[in-house]
């Protein structure tokens, strides 16, 4: 199992940190997320051969950007 913090933008409300959650859900081989509004963030823990594109390619459809978390922003 991986843990990947993603840096997401664009999220403003509860919705959006809904919306971002059920994308990410969506991909093959997550088995969990949780979605920070206040600090813009989505970790995920999920299987090892899930890539940082797949999850970045789900926010990105759900209408957000993302990058990989490495370090402080």
């Amino acid at each position: 199992m991986s843990k990947i913090t993603l840096k997401i933008e664009g999220m403003s409300c509860g919705m959006c940190v809904d919306n971002v959650t059920k994308a990410i859900s969506t991909v093959k081989g997550v088995s969990d997320v949780k979605v920070d509004l206040k600090k813009g963030t989505a970790t995920i823990i999920c299987e090892d051969d899930v890539t940082n594109e797949d999850l970045i390619k789900a926010v990105i459809d759900a209408g957000f950007t993302a990058k990989v978390k490495h370090g402080l922003f």
